[in-house]
């Protein structure tokens, strides 16, 4: 399995497969304004959202897209890396057949529109015309239609026109079919059907990329044995390249990763928003914990001062002071004969007075009453 971190950051801006697309495609007026992407970490932006963009990477889909990728720029299994570059340079010395169709460089362009395909119909689930949506799948579509394609057979395309191109995928698919299984096994023949939903877009960018096939030349004349850094011909250096360039793999991986890290950061979000989310509800129950504790705090409190004021009340009788208790009437029940009793005067001894007087009270109601009767 393939780690896509490392496989991109195996890529550096000075490396010669950057370079020499970077500057083909200042010439193309179809194709991206091209920079080095960086490492998986540059263009996912955080180091969680690159975690979840090399998880993505490990899928069938990519893994299967990152080996076709790395297949098409095997120079030892028969693909020429530089086979439109080195006819451009073979148009510049005036070497004879330089634009006639070669069999082998048409077998090359056609292995390399299937590999292309059929990565990309691992990539996106059967989906090919999703390759155009990415900045770098229209990139590695630049790449192809103009140094595999357009440069090595332009001249013959003033003869047969733009519908020559497809005609030679059609005319070398069945060969090129044979070749790509050599390599890459029996499921290389899913990428004959993903071939025909891509062939219109090629031809489209190939009509363009005709128009430019003069300045494409230029370029390659002038400017890629500087790029390569050697001071031999122009064909010692295109001989040089050959076994370095990796341009397939460069552009193929460039949009695995931007495939993926495009999921990665849409989970990368995803999961920001339901910690967030997360938080805020947290936070919101905590907020409602806090409440319901005060209201819980304050209702203790209020039933312990209505508890308080209850036995304060209970108490006042048992707190008053023995004056006022004395005050109040004590009501009693007796019965008649002790109330009579009670009533009767007393007769003290040795009250000799006062039965005198008594019995003279007595005495003298008897004269009164027989004086009374003598009358």
């Amino acid at each position: 399995m393939s780690e896509l971190a490392a496989v991109v950051d195996s890529f550096s801006a000075s490396d010669l497969s950057v370079r020499v697309p970077s500057g083909l495609f200042s010439v193309l007026p179809f194709a991206p304004a091209w920079t080095h992407p960086g490492t998986l970490l540059d263009q996912a932006g955080s180091a969680r959202a690159a975690e979840l963009a090399a998880e993505v990477a490990r899928g069938d889909g990519a893994q299967r897209a990152l080996q076709v990728f790395d297949l098409l720029d095997k120079a030892d299994a028969g693909i020429a890396i530089f086979s439109g570059l080195r006819g451009a340079v073979k148009a510049y010395k005036g070497e004879d057949g330089a634009w006639e169709v070669d069999p082998q460089q048409a077998t090359d362009a056609a292995v390399k529109a299937l590999g292309v395909a059929w990565a990309a119909y691992a990539l996106f689930d059967g989906q090919v015309s999703r390759l155009t949506e990415y900045k770098s799948g229209r990139a590695l579509l630049a790449w192809y239609v103009s140094a595999d394609l357009v440069l090595p057979f332009a001249d013959n395309a003033a003869e047969g026109g733009v519908a020559m191109f497809t005609g030679i995928i059609d005319r070398y698919t069945p060969a090129a079919s044979e070749k790509l299984a050599a390599m890459a096994g029996p499921d290389a023949a899913k990428a004959a059907g993903a071939l025909a939903a891509m062939k219109d877009t090629v031809g489209g960018l190939a009509a363009q990329a005709t128009v430019a096939a003069g300045p494409m030349s230029e370029w390659a004349r002038n400017k890629l044995p500087g790029v390569i850094g050697t001071a031999d011909t122009v064909t010692g250096a295109i001989a040089t390249a050959l076994d370095t360039l990796a341009a397939y793999r460069y552009l193929g991986t460039a949009l695995v990763a931007e495939v993926c890290v495009a999921e990665g950061k849409a989970r990368a979000e995803s999961e920001a928003r339901a910690a967030a989310e997360a938080a805020e509800a947290a936070r919101q129950a905590a907020e409602a914990a806090r409440v319901a504790a005060e209201a819980a705090r304050r209702a203790e409190e209020e039933a312990q001062r209505k508890a308080s004021a209850q036995r304060e009340d209970y108490s006042l009788d048992a707190s008053q002071p023995a004056a006022s208790l004395a005050s109040a009437p004590i009501k009693t029940t007796r019965n008649a004969e002790v109330e009579a009793r009670a009533e009767a005067p007393v007769a003290k001894s040795g009250c000799f007075g006062c039965g005198g007087l008594l019995l003279l009270g007595l005495a003298a109601a008897a004269s009164g009453a027989a004086y009374a009767l003598g009358l």
